[in-house]
Protein backbone atom coordinates (compact mmCIF):
# COMPACT_ATOMS: atom_id res chain seq x y z
CA UNK A 1 0.00 0.00 0.00
CA UNK A 2 2.72 2.70 1.10
CA UNK A 3 4.50 1.75 -2.58
CA UNK A 4 1.23 2.47 -4.48
CA UNK A 5 0.79 5.39 -2.52
CA UNK A 6 4.11 6.19 -3.22
CA UNK A 7 3.56 5.99 -6.91
CA UNK A 8 0.47 7.79 -6.78
CA UNK A 9 2.21 10.82 -5.89
CA UNK A 10 5.34 11.02 -7.81
CA UNK A 11 2.49 10.82 -11.30
CA UNK A 12 1.02 13.45 -10.08
CA UNK A 13 4.47 15.50 -9.62
CA UNK A 14 5.47 14.21 -12.24
CA UNK A 15 2.58 15.00 -14.57
CA UNK A 16 2.46 18.56 -12.82
CA UNK A 17 6.67 19.30 -13.67
CA UNK A 18 5.91 17.82 -17.31
CA UNK A 19 3.48 20.64 -17.97
CA UNK A 20 5.45 23.45 -15.89
CA UNK A 21 8.13 22.44 -18.73
CA UNK A 22 6.45 22.30 -21.77
CA UNK A 23 7.00 26.34 -23.06
CA UNK A 24 9.42 26.60 -26.15
CA UNK A 25 12.46 27.64 -25.58
CA UNK A 26 13.77 29.70 -28.16
CA UNK A 27 17.48 29.09 -29.82
CA UNK A 28 20.28 29.90 -27.86
CA UNK A 29 24.24 28.29 -27.32
CA UNK A 30 22.91 26.69 -23.79
CA UNK A 31 19.51 26.80 -21.87
CA UNK A 32 19.30 25.28 -18.61
CA UNK A 33 16.49 23.68 -16.55
CA UNK A 34 16.62 23.98 -13.18
CA UNK A 35 15.02 21.80 -10.23
CA UNK A 36 15.19 22.26 -6.50
CA UNK A 37 14.30 20.06 -4.45
CA UNK A 38 13.61 20.95 -0.98
CA UNK A 39 13.05 18.32 1.99
CA UNK A 40 11.24 20.04 4.87
CA UNK A 41 10.13 19.60 8.91
CA UNK A 42 6.54 18.42 9.48
CA UNK A 43 6.18 21.83 10.58
CA UNK A 44 7.38 23.55 7.25
CA UNK A 45 10.72 24.17 8.47
CA UNK A 46 13.45 23.58 6.15
CA UNK A 47 15.99 20.48 6.62
CA UNK A 48 17.99 20.57 3.21
CA UNK A 49 17.88 21.59 0.14
CA UNK A 50 18.88 20.01 -3.05
CA UNK A 51 18.92 21.79 -6.75
CA UNK A 52 19.39 19.64 -10.10
CA UNK A 53 20.63 21.17 -13.09
CA UNK A 54 19.97 20.53 -16.76
CA UNK A 55 22.49 22.08 -18.97
CA UNK A 56 20.77 21.90 -22.41
CA UNK A 57 24.12 21.69 -25.67
CA UNK A 58 21.86 23.68 -28.11
CA UNK A 59 25.09 24.59 -29.79
CA UNK A 60 27.09 21.44 -29.22
CA UNK A 61 29.15 22.97 -28.00
CA UNK A 62 32.50 21.40 -26.58
CA UNK A 63 32.44 23.81 -22.91
CA UNK A 64 29.73 24.90 -21.04
CA UNK A 65 30.24 27.57 -18.66
CA UNK A 66 27.03 28.00 -15.95
CA UNK A 67 26.83 30.03 -13.08
CA UNK A 68 26.27 28.53 -9.78
CA UNK A 69 25.92 29.04 -5.97
CA UNK A 70 25.34 25.43 -5.13
CA UNK A 71 28.17 23.36 -3.23
CA UNK A 72 28.89 19.40 -3.26
CA UNK A 73 28.84 19.54 -7.31
CA UNK A 74 27.96 16.08 -8.55
CA UNK A 75 27.87 14.72 -12.63
CA UNK A 76 24.69 13.01 -12.64
CA UNK A 77 24.37 11.49 -15.81
CA UNK A 78 28.19 11.00 -17.39
CA UNK A 79 31.36 11.19 -17.00
CA UNK A 80 32.39 14.72 -17.84
CA UNK A 81 34.72 16.67 -15.70
CA UNK A 82 34.42 20.52 -14.90
CA UNK A 83 36.71 23.03 -13.39
CA UNK A 84 35.46 25.65 -10.46
CA UNK A 85 36.63 29.74 -10.81
CA UNK A 86 34.85 31.06 -8.12
CA UNK A 87 30.66 30.77 -9.05
CA UNK A 88 31.72 29.58 -12.23
CA UNK A 89 31.78 26.25 -13.17
CA UNK A 90 33.44 25.08 -16.69
CA UNK A 91 31.88 22.27 -18.50
CA UNK A 92 33.89 19.92 -20.40
CA UNK A 93 30.48 18.77 -22.21
CA UNK A 94 31.94 17.54 -26.26
CA UNK A 95 28.33 18.68 -27.67
CA UNK A 96 26.67 16.78 -24.77
CA UNK A 97 24.11 17.57 -22.51
CA UNK A 98 24.80 17.85 -18.58
CA UNK A 99 23.10 16.78 -15.70
CA UNK A 100 24.55 17.77 -12.21
CA UNK A 101 23.52 18.56 -9.09
CA UNK A 102 24.69 20.32 -5.87
CA UNK A 103 23.23 21.65 -2.17
CA UNK A 104 22.40 24.87 -1.55
CA UNK A 105 22.00 26.54 1.81
CA UNK A 106 19.68 29.73 0.61
CA UNK A 107 16.22 30.43 1.40
CA UNK A 108 13.45 29.07 -0.55
CA UNK A 109 11.44 32.19 -1.81
CA UNK A 110 8.45 30.31 -1.09
CA UNK A 111 8.16 29.00 2.47
CA UNK A 112 6.02 26.79 4.35
CA UNK A 113 3.88 26.98 7.81
CA UNK A 114 2.59 23.41 8.74
CA UNK A 115 -0.45 23.34 11.74
CA UNK A 116 -2.22 20.31 13.01
CA UNK A 117 -5.70 19.94 14.56
CA UNK A 118 -7.39 17.63 16.12
CA UNK A 119 -10.80 17.97 16.76
CA UNK A 120 -10.31 21.68 16.44
CA UNK A 121 -7.22 21.71 19.14
CA UNK A 122 -3.87 22.79 17.61
CA UNK A 123 -1.34 19.88 18.40
CA UNK A 124 2.15 18.96 17.50
CA UNK A 125 2.34 16.16 14.77
CA UNK A 126 3.09 13.35 17.00
CA UNK A 127 0.83 14.12 19.68
CA UNK A 128 -1.79 12.71 17.13
CA UNK A 129 -0.30 9.92 14.90
CA UNK A 130 -2.47 7.02 15.56
CA UNK A 131 -5.34 9.17 17.09
CA UNK A 132 -8.73 8.72 15.90
CA UNK A 133 -11.33 12.20 15.74
CA UNK A 134 -11.80 15.40 13.47
CA UNK A 135 -8.36 15.82 12.22
CA UNK A 136 -7.40 19.36 10.28
CA UNK A 137 -3.89 20.13 8.55
CA UNK A 138 -3.29 23.36 7.38
CA UNK A 139 -0.91 24.16 4.33
CA UNK A 140 0.20 27.94 4.84
CA UNK A 141 2.75 29.48 1.67
CA UNK A 142 5.06 32.76 2.16
CA UNK A 143 6.16 33.85 -0.52
CA UNK A 144 9.30 35.74 0.07
CA UNK A 145 9.81 37.25 -3.44
CA UNK A 146 8.54 41.18 -2.98
CA UNK A 147 9.18 43.66 -5.71
CA UNK A 148 8.15 47.10 -4.74
CA UNK A 149 4.05 46.21 -3.75
CA UNK A 150 3.67 43.34 -6.26
CA UNK A 151 5.16 39.77 -4.71
CA UNK A 152 6.27 37.12 -7.94
CA UNK A 153 3.82 35.27 -8.95
CA UNK A 154 4.44 31.29 -7.83
CA UNK A 155 1.72 28.58 -8.10
CA UNK A 156 1.90 25.95 -6.09
CA UNK A 157 0.09 22.30 -6.99
CA UNK A 158 -0.13 20.27 -3.77
CA UNK A 159 -0.60 16.86 -3.41
CA UNK A 160 -1.12 13.87 -0.75
CA UNK A 161 -3.14 10.87 -0.45
CA UNK A 162 -4.87 9.58 2.13
CA UNK A 163 -5.66 5.66 3.51
CA UNK A 164 -9.38 5.16 2.55
CA UNK A 165 -10.07 2.74 5.18
CA UNK A 166 -9.00 5.20 7.95
CA UNK A 167 -10.87 8.10 6.73
CA UNK A 168 -14.09 9.71 5.76
CA UNK A 169 -15.52 13.10 5.15
CA UNK A 170 -12.69 14.63 3.75
CA UNK A 171 -12.78 18.16 2.42
CA UNK A 172 -9.82 20.24 0.82
CA UNK A 173 -9.70 24.07 -0.11
CA UNK A 174 -8.61 25.20 -3.67
CA UNK A 175 -8.43 21.38 -4.56
CA UNK A 176 -10.28 18.39 -5.47
CA UNK A 177 -10.38 14.92 -4.34
CA UNK A 178 -10.32 11.50 -5.94
CA UNK A 179 -10.25 7.58 -5.17
CA UNK A 180 -9.22 4.53 -6.72
CA UNK A 181 -10.84 2.15 -4.29
CA UNK A 182 -8.04 1.87 -1.66
CA UNK A 183 -6.47 5.22 -1.54
CA UNK A 184 -7.60 8.75 -2.01
CA UNK A 185 -5.54 11.51 -3.73
CA UNK A 186 -5.80 15.37 -3.20
CA UNK A 187 -4.54 17.54 -5.45
CA UNK A 188 -4.86 21.27 -4.40
CA UNK A 189 -3.20 24.77 -5.69
CA UNK A 190 -2.12 28.02 -4.16
CA UNK A 191 -0.68 31.34 -5.27
CA UNK A 192 0.97 32.90 -2.21
CA UNK A 193 1.34 36.92 -2.48
CA UNK A 194 -1.53 36.78 -5.04
CA UNK A 195 -4.14 38.71 -2.91
CA UNK A 196 -1.34 41.10 -1.65
CA UNK A 197 -0.44 42.32 -4.82
CA UNK A 198 -4.12 42.32 -6.79
CA UNK A 199 -6.43 43.38 -3.51
CA UNK A 200 -9.18 41.26 -4.46
CA UNK A 201 -11.26 39.87 -2.09
CA UNK A 202 -12.13 36.98 -4.22
CA UNK A 203 -8.36 36.05 -3.90
CA UNK A 204 -8.15 36.06 -0.33
CA UNK A 205 -6.48 33.01 1.51
CA UNK A 206 -5.62 31.54 -1.86
CA UNK A 207 -2.04 31.49 0.19
CA UNK A 208 -3.52 28.27 1.88
CA UNK A 209 -4.51 25.16 1.50
CA UNK A 210 -6.47 23.38 4.39
CA UNK A 211 -7.18 19.56 4.45
CA UNK A 212 -9.74 18.02 6.96
CA UNK A 213 -11.07 14.38 7.19
CA UNK A 214 -12.46 12.18 9.86
CA UNK A 215 -10.08 9.65 10.85
CA UNK A 216 -10.16 5.95 13.01
CA UNK A 217 -6.23 5.95 12.99
CA UNK A 218 -4.30 9.11 11.92
CA UNK A 219 -0.97 8.98 9.95
CA UNK A 220 0.26 11.32 7.65
CA UNK A 221 1.14 10.64 4.22
CA UNK A 222 4.47 12.39 2.38
CA UNK A 223 2.89 16.10 0.89
CA UNK A 224 4.86 17.31 -2.49
CA UNK A 225 4.10 20.84 -3.17
CA UNK A 226 5.46 21.70 -6.93
CA UNK A 227 6.04 25.54 -6.91
CA UNK A 228 6.70 27.10 -10.22
CA UNK A 229 6.86 31.21 -11.19
CA UNK A 230 3.96 31.30 -13.67
CA UNK A 231 0.92 33.58 -13.74
CA UNK A 232 0.16 33.53 -17.75
CA UNK A 233 1.59 31.95 -20.39
CA UNK A 234 3.31 34.66 -23.17
CA UNK A 235 0.64 33.72 -25.70
CA UNK A 236 -2.14 34.89 -22.99
CA UNK A 237 -0.51 38.51 -23.35
CA UNK A 238 -3.04 39.18 -26.12
CA UNK A 239 -5.64 39.64 -23.39
CA UNK A 240 -3.97 42.65 -22.67
CA UNK A 241 -3.78 44.25 -25.86
CA UNK A 242 -7.98 43.34 -25.81
CA UNK A 243 -8.50 45.13 -23.00
CA UNK A 244 -7.40 48.30 -23.99
CA UNK A 245 -10.06 48.65 -26.71
CA UNK A 246 -11.96 47.82 -23.95
CA UNK A 247 -10.94 51.38 -21.80
CA UNK A 248 -11.27 53.02 -25.43
CA UNK A 249 -14.69 51.67 -25.75
CA UNK A 250 -16.16 52.16 -21.94
CA UNK A 251 -14.61 56.27 -22.54
CA UNK A 252 -16.68 56.47 -26.05
CA UNK A 253 -19.62 55.40 -24.42
CA UNK A 254 -19.25 57.74 -21.36
CA UNK A 255 -19.01 60.34 -23.83
CA UNK A 256 -21.94 59.52 -25.83
CA UNK A 257 -23.57 59.33 -22.45
CA UNK A 258 -23.06 62.78 -21.52
CA UNK A 259 -24.21 63.66 -25.07
CA UNK A 260 -27.39 62.42 -24.64
CA UNK A 261 -27.67 64.12 -21.41
CA UNK A 262 -26.55 66.91 -22.47
CA UNK A 263 -29.16 66.54 -25.52
CA UNK A 264 -31.85 66.12 -23.32
CA UNK A 265 -31.38 69.16 -21.25
CA UNK A 266 -30.90 71.40 -24.60
CA UNK A 267 -34.54 70.29 -25.45
CA UNK A 268 -36.33 70.61 -21.86
CA UNK A 269 -34.62 73.99 -21.71
CA UNK A 270 -36.04 74.53 -25.54
CA UNK A 271 -39.57 73.21 -24.46
CA UNK A 272 -39.31 76.01 -21.41
CA UNK A 273 -38.89 78.26 -23.82
CA UNK A 274 -41.58 77.82 -26.36
CA UNK A 275 -43.84 77.78 -22.83
CA UNK A 276 -42.48 81.45 -22.40
CA UNK A 277 -43.33 82.50 -25.24
CA UNK A 278 -46.85 81.42 -25.74
CA UNK A 279 -47.56 82.55 -22.10
CA UNK A 280 -46.21 85.99 -23.22
CA UNK A 281 -48.62 85.79 -26.27
CA UNK A 282 -51.49 84.68 -24.23
CA UNK A 283 -51.13 87.87 -22.17
CA UNK A 284 -51.19 90.05 -24.74
CA UNK A 285 -54.11 88.47 -26.37
CA UNK A 286 -55.75 88.88 -23.03
CA UNK A 287 -54.72 92.71 -23.23
CA UNK A 288 -56.14 93.61 -26.84
CA UNK A 289 -58.27 90.99 -27.31
CA UNK A 290 -59.58 89.53 -31.10
CA UNK A 291 -61.88 88.29 -33.47
CA UNK A 292 -61.03 84.65 -33.62
CA UNK A 293 -63.29 82.44 -31.99
CA UNK A 294 -62.54 78.91 -30.70
CA UNK A 295 -63.32 77.09 -33.22
CA UNK A 296 -61.32 79.10 -35.30
CA UNK A 297 -57.89 78.85 -33.16
CA UNK A 298 -58.44 74.62 -33.00
CA UNK A 299 -58.39 74.63 -37.08
CA UNK A 300 -55.52 76.84 -37.26
CA UNK A 301 -53.83 74.62 -34.60
CA UNK A 302 -55.25 71.40 -36.60
CA UNK A 303 -53.87 72.50 -40.16
CA UNK A 304 -50.50 73.86 -38.09
CA UNK A 305 -49.87 70.46 -36.50
CA UNK A 306 -50.99 68.57 -39.67
CA UNK A 307 -48.47 70.29 -41.97
CA UNK A 308 -45.80 69.45 -39.28
CA UNK A 309 -46.73 66.07 -39.35
CA UNK A 310 -46.71 65.69 -42.76
CA UNK A 311 -43.37 67.62 -43.29
CA UNK A 312 -41.69 65.09 -40.61
CA UNK A 313 -42.75 61.72 -42.51
CA UNK A 314 -41.14 63.05 -45.66
CA UNK A 315 -37.83 63.34 -43.23
CA UNK A 316 -37.91 59.92 -42.23
CA UNK A 317 -35.64 58.20 -45.05
CA UNK A 318 -33.27 60.95 -43.38
CA UNK A 319 -33.80 60.43 -40.06
CA UNK A 320 -33.87 56.19 -40.64
CA UNK A 321 -30.72 56.26 -42.10
CA UNK A 322 -29.21 58.25 -39.95
CA UNK A 323 -29.87 55.79 -37.39
CA UNK A 324 -28.56 53.16 -39.58
CA UNK A 325 -25.10 54.68 -39.56
CA UNK A 326 -25.05 55.31 -35.80
CA UNK A 327 -26.12 51.68 -34.85
CA UNK A 328 -23.82 50.09 -37.37
CA UNK A 329 -21.04 52.21 -35.35
CA UNK A 330 -22.44 51.17 -32.03
CA UNK A 331 -19.79 48.53 -31.09
CA UNK A 332 -20.73 48.51 -27.44
CA UNK A 333 -24.94 48.06 -28.82
CA UNK A 334 -23.17 45.31 -31.52
CA UNK A 335 -21.62 43.39 -29.01
CA UNK A 336 -24.34 43.51 -26.45
CA UNK A 337 -26.63 42.57 -28.69
CA UNK A 338 -24.43 39.41 -30.06
CA UNK A 339 -23.68 38.40 -26.24
CA UNK A 340 -28.21 38.57 -25.46
CA UNK A 341 -28.03 36.68 -29.10
CA UNK A 342 -25.82 33.77 -27.63
CA UNK A 343 -27.90 33.76 -24.34
CA UNK A 344 -31.25 33.43 -26.33
CA UNK A 345 -29.88 30.48 -28.65
CA UNK A 346 -28.32 28.53 -25.67
CA UNK A 347 -31.92 29.10 -24.20
CA UNK A 348 -33.47 27.82 -26.78
CA UNK A 349 -31.24 25.40 -28.10
CA UNK A 350 -29.04 22.67 -26.68
CA UNK A 351 -26.44 23.35 -28.91
CA UNK A 352 -26.19 26.45 -30.86
CA UNK A 353 -24.85 26.93 -33.97
CA UNK A 354 -23.42 30.01 -35.51
CA UNK A 355 -25.72 31.13 -38.21
CA UNK A 356 -28.45 30.63 -35.42
CA UNK A 357 -26.67 33.12 -33.01
CA UNK A 358 -26.68 35.47 -36.17
CA UNK A 359 -30.47 35.10 -37.02
CA UNK A 360 -31.14 35.90 -33.54
CA UNK A 361 -28.47 38.55 -33.05
CA UNK A 362 -30.39 39.86 -36.38
CA UNK A 363 -33.75 39.99 -34.73
CA UNK A 364 -32.38 41.77 -32.02
CA UNK A 365 -30.98 44.25 -33.96
CA UNK A 366 -34.31 45.04 -35.99
CA UNK A 367 -35.73 45.30 -33.07
CA UNK A 368 -33.83 47.74 -32.29
CA UNK A 369 -34.14 49.66 -35.12
CA UNK A 370 -37.83 49.68 -35.30
CA UNK A 371 -37.72 51.11 -31.52
CA UNK A 372 -35.54 53.64 -32.11
CA UNK A 373 -37.29 55.04 -35.56
CA UNK A 374 -40.63 54.57 -34.13
CA UNK A 375 -39.23 56.50 -30.70
CA UNK A 376 -37.47 59.17 -33.31
CA UNK A 377 -39.90 59.52 -35.29
CA UNK A 378 -42.54 60.24 -32.29
CA UNK A 379 -40.32 62.95 -30.88
CA UNK A 380 -39.66 64.68 -33.96
CA UNK A 381 -43.68 64.59 -34.98
CA UNK A 382 -44.03 66.03 -31.52
CA UNK A 383 -41.78 68.84 -31.30
CA UNK A 384 -42.83 69.37 -34.80
CA UNK A 385 -46.54 69.94 -33.61
CA UNK A 386 -45.28 71.94 -31.03
CA UNK A 387 -43.41 74.46 -33.08
CA UNK A 388 -46.75 74.69 -35.01
CA UNK A 389 -48.76 75.65 -32.34
CA UNK A 390 -45.65 78.81 -31.68
CA UNK A 391 -47.31 79.96 -35.57
CA UNK A 392 -50.66 79.82 -34.40
CA UNK A 393 -49.55 81.92 -31.33
CA UNK A 394 -47.71 84.83 -33.65
CA UNK A 395 -50.63 84.42 -36.00
CA UNK A 396 -52.95 85.12 -33.44
CA UNK A 397 -51.17 87.75 -31.83
CA UNK A 398 -50.80 89.85 -34.76
CA UNK A 399 -54.53 89.64 -35.62
CA UNK A 400 -55.12 90.82 -31.82
CA UNK A 401 -53.67 93.66 -32.21
CA UNK A 402 -56.29 94.62 -35.27
CA UNK A 403 -59.16 93.52 -33.66
CA UNK A 404 -60.83 95.51 -30.58
CA UNK A 405 -60.16 94.41 -26.55
CA UNK A 406 -63.85 93.02 -26.82
CA UNK A 407 -63.32 90.24 -28.50
CA UNK A 408 -59.41 89.59 -27.10
CA UNK A 409 -61.33 87.19 -24.39
CA UNK A 410 -62.47 85.13 -27.06
CA UNK A 411 -58.68 83.95 -27.61
CA UNK A 412 -57.88 82.82 -24.23
CA UNK A 413 -59.07 79.74 -24.22
CA UNK A 414 -57.19 78.31 -27.29
CA UNK A 415 -54.06 79.58 -25.51
CA UNK A 416 -54.83 77.55 -22.73
CA UNK A 417 -55.11 74.72 -23.98
CA UNK A 418 -51.66 75.01 -25.41
CA UNK A 419 -49.65 75.69 -22.16
CA UNK A 420 -51.87 73.07 -20.72
CA UNK A 421 -50.25 70.98 -23.70
CA UNK A 422 -47.14 72.04 -23.75
CA UNK A 423 -46.98 71.52 -19.85
CA UNK A 424 -47.60 67.98 -20.55
CA UNK A 425 -44.66 67.80 -23.00
CA UNK A 426 -42.11 69.78 -20.56
CA UNK A 427 -43.66 67.31 -17.59
CA UNK A 428 -42.31 64.16 -20.06
CA UNK A 429 -38.77 66.32 -21.18
CA UNK A 430 -38.38 66.41 -17.13
CA UNK A 431 -38.92 63.01 -16.60
CA UNK A 432 -36.08 62.25 -19.18
CA UNK A 433 -34.04 64.56 -17.95
CA UNK A 434 -34.13 63.08 -14.70
CA UNK A 435 -33.68 59.88 -16.39
CA UNK A 436 -30.79 60.07 -18.42
CA UNK A 437 -29.13 62.09 -16.05
CA UNK A 438 -29.83 58.81 -13.82
CA UNK A 439 -29.33 56.10 -15.96
CA UNK A 440 -25.77 57.83 -17.09
CA UNK A 441 -24.74 58.22 -13.41
CA UNK A 442 -25.42 55.32 -11.79
CA UNK A 443 -25.02 53.10 -15.23
CA UNK A 444 -22.70 54.60 -17.84
CA UNK A 445 -19.90 56.49 -15.60
CA UNK A 446 -20.21 53.62 -12.90
CA UNK A 447 -19.22 51.46 -15.58
CA UNK A 448 -16.71 53.22 -16.69
CA UNK A 449 -15.16 54.04 -13.70
CA UNK A 450 -14.90 50.18 -12.97
CA UNK A 451 -13.38 49.38 -16.41
CA UNK A 452 -11.03 52.07 -16.76
CA UNK A 453 -10.25 52.48 -12.73
CA UNK A 454 -10.34 49.29 -10.61
CA UNK A 455 -9.95 46.57 -14.13
CA UNK A 456 -7.74 48.68 -15.35
CA UNK A 457 -5.57 48.79 -12.52
CA UNK A 458 -5.94 44.96 -11.49
CA UNK A 459 -5.12 44.71 -15.63
CA UNK A 460 -1.81 46.35 -15.18
CA UNK A 461 -0.67 44.69 -11.76
CA UNK A 462 -1.66 41.06 -13.95
CA UNK A 463 0.64 42.46 -17.00
CA UNK A 464 3.15 43.25 -14.28
CA UNK A 465 2.77 40.04 -12.11
CA UNK A 466 3.22 38.18 -15.54
CA UNK A 467 6.38 39.57 -16.44
CA UNK A 468 7.85 39.54 -12.85
CA UNK A 469 6.80 35.43 -13.61
CA UNK A 470 8.94 35.45 -16.89
CA UNK A 471 12.03 37.52 -14.55
CA UNK A 472 12.23 34.51 -12.60
CA UNK A 473 14.48 31.83 -14.14
CA UNK A 474 16.80 30.54 -11.59
CA UNK A 475 17.31 29.89 -7.82
CA UNK A 476 21.24 28.61 -7.76
CA UNK A 477 22.49 30.99 -10.54
CA UNK A 478 23.15 30.76 -14.46
CA UNK A 479 25.55 32.32 -17.06
CA UNK A 480 24.72 35.71 -19.09
CA UNK A 481 22.42 35.55 -21.98
CA UNK A 482 21.17 32.07 -21.23
CA UNK A 483 17.44 30.81 -21.07
CA UNK A 484 16.38 29.53 -17.88
CA UNK A 485 13.50 27.70 -16.09
CA UNK A 486 12.97 26.64 -12.71
CA UNK A 487 10.41 25.12 -10.43
CA UNK A 488 10.39 24.03 -6.54
CA UNK A 489 9.71 20.42 -5.11
CA UNK A 490 8.95 20.89 -1.36
CA UNK A 491 8.52 17.61 0.26
CA UNK A 492 7.00 16.43 3.75
CA UNK A 493 8.01 13.10 4.63
CA UNK A 494 5.10 11.17 5.80
CA UNK A 495 5.01 9.81 9.41
CA UNK A 496 3.03 7.16 11.02
CA UNK A 497 2.66 6.10 14.78
CA UNK A 498 5.06 4.11 16.51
Amino acid sequence: MKKLTKNLLYASVAGITILSSTIPYNVYAMTQDETVYAKLQTNGDQKYVSVTKHLINDGKTEELTDLSSLSKIENLNGFESWSVNGPELTWRAAGKDIYYRGESDQELPVTMKVVYKLNGEVKELDEILGKSGQVEIQLEYINHAKNGNLWTPFVVAVATTLDETKVSNINVTNGKITSNGRNIAIAAVAAPGLYESLGLKELKDTDKVVISFETTNFELGDIYSVVTPKLLDSADLKIFDELEGLYADAEKMSQGSQDLVTGARALRAGILELRTAVAKARDQVQGVGGLLDEATIAGIKIQASAAAQESVKTQAPTINAMLEQQLANNEVLLDALKLEAEQMCKAQYSTCPAEMTVKFQEQLLAKVKTTLAQSSMELATQVAMTTAAATAESVATQLAGVVGEKTGALLLAPFDAIVGGIDQVLNGADELCAGMEKFDKEGVQTLNSFVNGQLRSTADKAKRLTQLADQYDNFSGKADGVKSETKFVLMIEGRKAK
